[in-house]
């Protein structure tokens, strides 16, 4: 469709150039997803809304989005190889809260925590991100007392918050994916490796490979007897997979994603122990912990859900965490 604002960068999740945001409607609401599109998989986002950074607004239209404007008003791009991603990112944050005017300045700038920039500097994209922020407001004034300040951009910053009130534009969802029902799915294709030898001739080499998407417990267990061992790859997040096939060249025959599977989605706290499936996402962990723990005391679990927030922060990125599982994660002995 020649949309080519998504920018491939490392490869491997971890710059964000090519964050893109995944919408689907799950259990009566829209739940969005900011993921690396470097390593999802097609066949992963059936069912699902994809939003690009030309699908908020473009200079060729004359309808630029608040928050592509705001990163070119505070100067926050350079070559702008980047800065499709951290769009994005910062879309899919205001659009992900429910309450997008209670956003803080902490929750913005923890959610750019997987979006490098190697050439314009953080200052200005946090400010321009910053500036959808509830708080932005509470930034130190710069008055003749006042030594030392938060901003380079502090002036532009404190004009936006009266902008803030309202809203910010969002993609519709579409309404025909309102009545979308996941079923099981089978599709076979060839994945190419290609690779460059002397320095002037690439050669492609292509291998079958098929993709099923079981919805129940007893497909999933169906499949893994019919396909054992080595014969088929369990996947979620693809997160860690993808970079086995990618760059380390190992090829699966069969991958078996498990993204529907309800028994594996488990995620609830008795008086004695937390019970985590192995289909929770980071992300969902993350959430559901801080709701536990605003919920009782410390006495209550020993610290373990404050414990398990504080690694969480600073593990992996938010576009990893999105989609990540944590079954995944420990099984694969992940090092991101």
């Amino acid at each position: 469709m020649g949309l080519t604002g998504s920018k491939l960068g490392c490869g491997e999740g971890g710059c964000g150039a090519c964050t893109v945001l995944i919408s689907q409607y799950v259990a009566h609401h829209i739940e969005h997803r900011t993921v690396n599109a470097c390593l999802a998989p097609i066949c992963s986002v059936d069912g699902c809304h994809v939003v690009t950074i030309e699908g908020l607004g473009s200079v060729s239209k004359s309808n630029l989005h608040p928050t592509q404007s705001r990163l070119a008003e505070l100067s926050g791009s350079q070559c702008g190889f980047c800065t499709p991603g951290i769009v994005m990112s910062l879309y899919g944050t205001i659009t992900r809260s429910d309450k997008s005017s209670s956003l803080t300045m902490h929750d913005i700038e923890d959610a750019l925590d997987g979006n490098l920039c190697r050439c314009t500097g953080y200052r200005p994209i946090l400010d321009a991100a910053k500036s959808f922020a509830c708080d932005i407001d509470k930034l130190p004034c710069r008055t003749a007392s006042t030594t030392k300040t938060t901003s380079t951009s502090l002036d532009k910053c404190l004009l936006f918050p009266k902008d803030n009130t309202s809203p910010t534009n969002q993609i519709e969802f579409p309404h025909q994916l309102h009545e979308y029902i996941p079923r099981s799915l089978h599709i076979k294709g060839t994945r190419f490796f290609c690779f460059r030898i002397y320095s002037y001739r690439t050669i492609c080499l292509g291998s079958t490979v098929e993709w099923y998407r079981p919805v129940t417990l007893s497909e999933l267990l169906h499949l893994r007897h019919i396909y054992p061992g080595i014969a088929s790859k369990l996947v979620f997040g693809n997160t860690e997979v993808q970079i086995e096939t990618k760059f380390k060249r190992i090829q699966y025959p069969r991958l078996i994603s498990i993204t529907y599977v309800p028994e594996l989605k488990t995620l609830k706290r008795t008086e004695t122990s937390l019970i985590i499936g192995a289909g929770v996402t980071l992300s969902c962990l993350q959430s559901t912990l801080v709701e536990w723990n605003k919920n009782s005391k410390e006495s209550d679990d020993g610290g373990i859900c404050q414990a398990m927030i504080d690694q969480l922060k600073y593990f992996a990125s938010t576009q990893i965490r999105n989609v990540a599982s944590f079954g995944g994660n420990i099984i694969n002995a992940s090092p991101m």
